[in-house]
């Protein structure tokens, strides 16, 4: 029987990145993925002879110093496998026939020439996400002796500090701006990650936001591109990754998980393979009602998410263009944020997605065909996408019929409302297909559709999933639902600290323990010293 070092449930981003983390320390892993393609959100899927992004708009890409994927990408060997391009600007906002352009590098400088009234208070706002980003930007095994010695003093009490005030977006916004123009331009792709500015956690708007104003990436080939490139580095490093492998039992051997069993779709068998390590990446829920034994108690670990919020999803309207949209509107953006002027000037309290309707909803038209997107090589196809902020109880109990219908009418508000933005884009539009939370919960089987696990409305690790299960021993989670979260980087950044964890997971002990002695005999030196000159 197959034996591995690793088994990874799933393959979404935080599960392969897990997988390559431990594959490059000489671990045997093995990938099981349900769907016939692999990467989860991160992939891509072909219509009208091109491939459509099914998830990726861009990757924030901050200073190396302060933005952890550089650091991921080094240890994993990520940056020869896959070709990263650069945006050309944050995204614009447009307002009717006004345009708000955001820049990457001096981003201070244009918003102060548009709001120059609120030259202090923007640099207020970037002085605390710049902050920040600073204090998270790094994990504490990938921190030096000196550096983990300090943290008590320079990193713990700023995060303890977040930890038990909580901070919410919109308390930070009004601390800092007067302007709710300005507070809504800042908080502009919200409709991204949650549904509201005064219940979304600080630093997980603060950190995205600091690195996206530095630069803006996208992949060549698109977000399936990525997930190959992470997979290639576990099978280049002896492992393997199996698509349409749909694991339907966790295997325990008393309390101690010690492999899988999965339903092979390509030849109709059932399959055990057996595992030292057995990682999630698939949602907790799934783990603990569905593919472990349900006649053991996991409270433990239930009890622990059992009050953290699923809401936040998407709602997303694939395009396929017969004409570069940029050989029609030359000034398109890659991203630009379409506004309803009279939810734009609304004041910024009001921000909440859940009580927007579509006709006003903030969203997101991505031109994909503005950067070398590696989508198409042709040059009567290129890719368009409008997303928003999807709520999954609007589509949970409709009839086929009403599902349909409900599809059709939004889709409809939502593409004339991107040809009011941009007259005559339609005409060139020769296939269009809306995805809905409903859509994501069947391709990723995770609750309520989100992509993004639970909401980000608790700060620290205590609002996610823990890194390994309290009541199943060798069972370890590597998921959006765990620390940091949701979204691209954050998944990547659960699975390498799962990775790094697994391999090492007396590396914070034994830190503390070196700290505490040195600390100590620093201590003993300086009262030797006192005590000679006294």
């Amino acid at each position: 029987m197959a034996h591995y070092d690793a088994i990874v449930i799933g393959s979404g981003l935080g599960g392969l990145t897990c997988g390559a983390t431990l594959a490059r320390n000489g671990k045997k892993v093995l990938v099981l993925e349900q769907h016939n393609l692999i990467g989860g959100c991160s992939t891509c899927f072909p219509r009208k002879g091109m491939l459509v992004d099914a998830g990726l708009h861009e990757l924030d890409f901050g200073d190396p110093r302060v933005d952890q994927k550089h650091r991921i990408f080094d240890y994993i060997g990520l940056w020869e496998k896959v070709k990263f391009v650069k945006l050309p600007t944050a995204w614009t906002i447009k307002e009717g026939d006004k345009d708000y352009v955001i820049p990457h590098g001096n981003t201070i400088e244009a918003l102060k020439e548009m709001f120059p009234h609120e030259s202090e208070g923007i640099d207020k706002y970037f002085k605390k996400i710049r902050l920040q980003a600073r204090k998270a930007y790094k994990f504490p095994f990938d921190m030096g002796f000196f550096e983990f010695f300090l943290a008590p003093f320079t990193t713990i009490p700023f995060l303890a500090y977040n930890y038990f005030v909580n901070r919410t977006t919109g308390q930070v916004l009004d601390e800092c701006i007067k302007d709710s123009k300005l507070k809504r331009i800042l908080d502009i792709n919200i409709v991204y990650y949650h549904h509201d500015p005064y219940k979304f956690i600080w630093s997980y708007h603060a950190i995205p936001q600091n690195n996206y104003y530095i630069q803006g990436m996208y992949v060549n080939g698109g977000s399936q591109a990525l997930a190959d490139g992470i997979a290639s580095v576990i099978t280049d490093n002896g492992g393997e990754v199996k698509a349409r492998a749909d694991v339907t039992d966790i295997l325990l051997e008393g309390n101690k998980a010690i492999g899988v069993r999965y339903f092979d779709k390509k030849s109709k068998e059932e399959v055990e393979v057996y595992a030292d390590k057995i990682i999630a990446n698939c949602d907790p829920a799934t783990v603990y009602h569905k593919l472990l034994p349900q006649d053991r108690d996991y409270s433990k670990d239930l009890n622990l998410t059992k009050d953290l919020e699923i809401t936040t999803s998407l709602i997303s309207i694939y395009m396929v263009f017969d004409k570069k949209p940029n050989d029609l509107y030359p000034d398109m953006d890659y991203s630009t944020f379409i506004v309803s002027p009279e939810n734009f000037n609304r004041d910024f309290k009001d921000s909440d997605c859940f009580n927007t309707s579509y006709e006003d909803i903030d969203f997101v038209f991505v031109n994909y065909s503005r950067v070398d997107s590696g989508l198409s090589d042709r040059e009567d196809r290129h890719l368009g996408v409008i997303t928003t902020f999807g709520k999954y109880e609007d589509w949970e109990n409709l009839d086929k019929e009403e599902y349909k219908a409900k599809k059709e009418q939004v889709q409809k508000i939502l593409e004339d409302r991107l040809e009011k933005a941009f007259p005559g884009i339609m005409e060139h539009c020769i296939h269009s297909e809306l995805a809905t939370p409903k859509t994501i919960e069947r391709y990723i089987r995770t609750r309520k559709g989100t992509p993004y696990g639970y909401d980000q409305n608790k700060e620290s690790f205590f609002g996610r999933e823990r890194w390994m299960s309290h009541s199943v021993k060798n069972l370890y989670f590597a998921s959006a639902f765990c620390a940091p979260g949701g979204g691209f980087t954050g998944a990547i950044m659960s699975g390498y600290r799962t990775g790094r964890k697994i391999l090492d997971p007396y590396a914070l002990p034994r830190k503390f323990a070196l700290s505490i002695l040195f600390g100590t005999g620093v201590s003993l030196g300086i009262m030797a010293l006192c005590g000679m000159f006294s």
